[in-house]
């Protein structure tokens, strides 16, 4: 055991995840200051792409979290980061995170999720339980066809990505 107690965990981990979050502030700012906001767009190869004035992170490993440890410790900081960008931002997914739409309803710089592979499969849970304004990235895999994610939302707040890799090689 390492002798110290929850509390002094608790502030440990809140030290590292603050020396954390305003590096990754210091580089958006430093993106902002640097490039235009009408030029600014957030760009992933895969499709994760952004208008103008919007921020992405990528919360792949908030899945390990539940989600009042969630809550208590990163939401706060996710919330920092993408309020930098004056239209909020995406938070990119893989993984199963769909404790956590709970706590991203409750956050208005989280403007729109982006879902993919496992993460995909639980689009209804997403659709029903973020706010109206929230949209979806959903990039379609065996669990999630297009058709199904067509039927779930009615075609409303998704952008449905596809890989370009496989349409290179179709």
């Amino acid at each position: 055991m390492t002798g110290l107690s929850s509390d002094e965990i608790s502030e440990w981990a809140r030290r590292d995840l603050r020396v954390i979050t305003d590096l990754i502030k210091e580089l958006h700012l430093w993106y902002r200051t640097q490039v235009p906001l009408e030029q600014m767009q957030t760009v992933e190869s895969c499709g994760r792409i952004m208008p103008p004035g919007f921020g992405q992170i990528c919360g792949c490993s908030t899945q390990l979290l539940s989600a009042p440890l969630y809550r208590e410790f990163v939401a706060p900081r996710d919330a920092e980061i993408l309020s930098l960008h004056p239209r909020g931002g995406m938070i990119h997914l893989c993984g199963s995170h769909s404790t956590l739409i709970p706590v991203w309803r409750e956050m208005p710089s989280v403007r729109a999720i982006q879902i993919n592979d496992r993460a995909a499969e639980d689009l209804e849970l997403y659709f029903r339980g973020l706010r109206e304004d929230q949209i979806l990235y959903v990039n379609p895999c065996a669990g999630m066809p297009i058709e199904r994610a067509v039927e779930i939302t009615g075609g409303r707040r998704i952008v449905v990505v596809e890989d370009y890799k496989e349409q290179i090689y179709r």
